[in-house]
């Protein structure tokens, strides 16, 4: 391993560290699996949903972030709501620090009104950090001019792999033309230090998110025949010191999809921007998004790339109320 390398691998896993105490992994694609984003959406399209999930982050620095995710959701009508539940398995640092959860969540179903209805969600879940201090580098590793690992006098983690409980709630308020949720993840402030005595070091920060989406029916041949949809969304996530906003738009067309999205930080300074293609057939639904960074690592990181694939396991007896989800039989 020469210098260059060792540097990219130690500042790849210190980004990774600080990802973990600072921000959950932020997936670009916020409603192709939207259980993730909040636990409200469970149960919401009507039908059995399942969702796999890949996210290849900043691959310009040797498998910095590589994030793996499966959610499945299903209305369960004995309880009128749905059942959620999501696996995702999220590596850093060349798989120097891996994440892995599990997580379960119950919707409710309430109708407000004659156009408005109401989702309210719990979720809890069983998280496991894990650290391979084999792939740590550490500023005593580097010997000058060579760059080459030497011997580190920083003292190993007596136990590597960390288990922490976790809660979560959403809630989901929606009509045929527009949504609008709140979520709240980590409720509970877990902590997840790998050391003893300094479990308040490593507390994971609630996340909040407040999301907004519409969908625009834009006709051109008279009001009775639909040419597409213009879907406006909005995405703000707070964690800790860490607070992002996400908005942008997209054309849906009998089943092809492509919108941009921008993201920021509240000071108006820009991270990425992301370009969204998706493609609905019947049961299924695939879509890929590429992150282009903007910022002043935007000639290193190569960029990130997302990659989604649902199913739907039962043909829905009518199309979904959600503005997000279209359906290529409603054109």
């Amino acid at each position: 391993m020469n210098g260059r390398q060792a540097i990219l691998v130690f500042f790849a896993v210190l980004i990774g560290t600080i990802n973990l105490r600072a921000q959950d992994v932020a997936f670009s694609q916020f409603y192709s699996n939207p259980i993730y984003l909040n636990p409200a959406f469970a149960g919401s399209i009507g039908v059995p949903r399942l969702v796999t999930q890949y996210r290849n982050q900043w691959p310009g620095f040797d498998k910095a972030f590589n994030t793996y995710a499966m959610g499945f959701d299903l209305p369960v009508k004995a309880l009128e709501g749905g059942l959620g539940f999501l696996l995702l398995n999220d590596a850093q640092g060349n798989s120097a620090l891996k994440s892995l959860q599990f997580d379960v969540m119950y919707t409710k179903f309430t109708r407000l009104n004659k156009n408005f209805s109401m989702n309210g969600s719990i979720q809890a879940g069983l998280h496991r950090n894990s650290l391979d201090w084999s792939k740590l580098i550490f500023p005593d590793n580097l010997i000058l001019d060579y760059g080459n690992p030497g011997v580190t006098q920083e003292v190993p983690v007596s136990d590597r792999n960390y288990n922490y409980f976790d809660v979560s709630a959403g809630i989901l308020v929606y009509n045929n033309f527009m949504f609008l949720g709140l979520a709240g993840h980590h409720l509970n402030k877990p902590k997840q230090s790998f050391y003893q005595g300094q479990e308040q070091a490593g507390v994971l920060y609630r996340k909040y998110t407040l999301h907004f989406g519409s969908a625009l029916g834009i006709y051109t041949h008279g009001q009775q025949r639909k040419t597409f949809d213009l879907l406006p969304q909005i995405v703000y996530q707070q964690q800790g010191g860490f607070r992002q906003f996400n908005y942008g738009i997209s054309v849906d067309r009998r089943g092809l999809s492509t919108g941009v999205w921008f993201r920021q930080d509240m000071g108006l300074k820009y991270n990425a921007l992301i370009f969204i293609i998706g493609f609905v057939k019947n049961s299924w639904q695939l879509t890929y998004s590429y992150d282009w960074v903007v910022s002043g690592l935007s000639g290193l990181t190569g960029g990130s790339s997302e990659i989604t694939l649902s199913f739907l396991l039962k043909k829905p007896v009518q199309p979904s109320s959600y503005p997000f989800y279209r359906f290529p039989e409603e054109y």
